[in-house]
């Protein structure tokens, strides 16, 4: 009994000992973040630098942010601190925030146009001071941006040693403007054919988009506290001529009209024909009253007996040649006057038939043909129906 006793009472001292050591152990370690100093050309990109770095240690579960409005371009000049703080200045300043630890820093104009740098550093009494640097846009200027909230957390991290994430730097020749995909997902956009990115590490697809252009996508293996520089060269798209939709298609209806003015003129023609052929066939009728009725084929006997009678200066000879000139006129005048009713049918039926169809579409599955038909007796009209 007595021993268990005993037992029980280490115990009871180990944990006394062990709980506020372990409380300790979890509680979050207090740090000031000083306004960082800038040349006259960057002051808003340091404040807005300044309050993404802020805003990251108070989402930090290792962190507690003193919050506080100190900066470095005050403390320098107060505590009689070079422009570049050496060891003992960065003392003086620890004491004078009554802290351990404190971030610190510089903003100022890259020799790249249109880009600055942050130079970031982590003081920590007793141990070895803790630097890192990023290169970005300088349109950065507020602390809300997600391009500059990514830039703040890889300086926490490098700073801190808490990284889980690696940088890539994305250069688009050929492209100014554009946006960076991460994944799929958009990620960043492009400035002067540039983008920096923040993305946790492993394996990642990222492609780019800009108007007009396009390059294939590149997979990028991603190292923690690493920068990787992937390049795209961009290229213009093919442009394609815009071919705006065709109207219906009316064939059937133009050979219509072509074959009713095909009829129009084998009509006329026919006409003329009919003309001669009744002046000419007039000859022998006239001719025939001075001849005896008995001799009614007078161009089939000897028409030596007439050749010398005539009337209204028409001979028989004269009159017998207009007669067989009228037989062929008056044939070539069925003939043409055949063809114009027939044509003028086919016509009719096409301009009335004829619906309209697009460009390229299917023949329907019947169809109805006249088809028109001559000889030397006559015209005639067939008509032909597909399945």
């Amino acid at each position: 009994m007595q021993s268990l006793t005993k037992l029980w009472a280490v115990l009871v001292a180990i944990a006394a000992l062990l709980v506020p050591a372990f409380a300790l152990a979890q509680k979050p370690q207090t740090i000031h973040v000083v306004a960082l100093d800038s040349d006259d050309a960057s002051e808003d990109q340091a404040d807005a630098l300044t309050s993404a770095i802020r805003n990251r240690v108070r989402n930090s579960p290792s962190f507690q942010l003193v919050e506080s409005n100190q900066s470095l371009s005050t403390l320098l000049p107060a505590l009689k601190c070079p422009s570049r703080p050496d060891s003992a200045c960065l003392a003086r300043i620890g004491d004078q925030l009554k802290t351990d630890r404190f971030i610190w820093g510089y903003v100022q104009k890259a020799p790249m146009p249109h880009q600055v740098t942050a130079e970031v550093h982590l003081w920590t009494r007793g141990k070895p001071e803790q630097v890192a640097k990023e290169t970005y846009s300088d349109n950065l200027k507020d602390q809300n941006d997600d391009a500059l909230r990514r830039i703040a957390t890889s300086l926490y991290e490098h700073l801190t040693g808490q990284a889980t994430q690696g940088t890539i730097t994305v250069h688009a020749n050929g492209a100014q403007a554009g946006t960076v995909l991460v994944d799929g997902k958009p990620a960043g956009q492009l400035d002067h054919g540039a983008a920096t990115l923040l993305v946790g590490s492993g394996a990642h697809t990222i492609e780019v988009q800009a108007d007009g252009m396009s390059a294939p996508a590149q997979t990028v293996n991603v190292a923690v506290n690493t920068s990787s520089d992937v390049t795209f060269d961009m290229k213009a798209l093919a442009t394609a001529t815009p071919v705006g939709p065709s109207g219906p298609s009316h064939v059937k209806r133009t050979i219509g009209f072509i074959t009713v003015g095909v009829a129009g003129a084998a009509a006329i023609a026919a006409a003329v024909f009919g003309g001669l052929y009744a002046g000419d066939a007039g000859k022998l009728d006239d001719y025939r009253k001075f001849v005896p009725s008995t001799e009614q084929h007078i161009c089939t006997t000897d028409a030596s007996t007439w050749a010398g009678v005539s009337f209204n200066s028409v001979s028989g000879a004269q009159a017998c040649s207009a007669r067989d000139r009228a037989d062929t006129e008056g044939s070539i005048a069925w003939v043409l006057g055949g063809a114009a009713v027939g044509l003028a049918a086919v016509g009719i039926v096409l301009i009335v038939t004829d619906h309209g169809k697009e460009e390229g579409a299917p023949p329907p599955a019947t169809s109805l043909r006249v088809l028109p038909s001559f000889g030397p007796t006559g015209a005639g009209l067939s008509a032909v129906l597909s399945f």
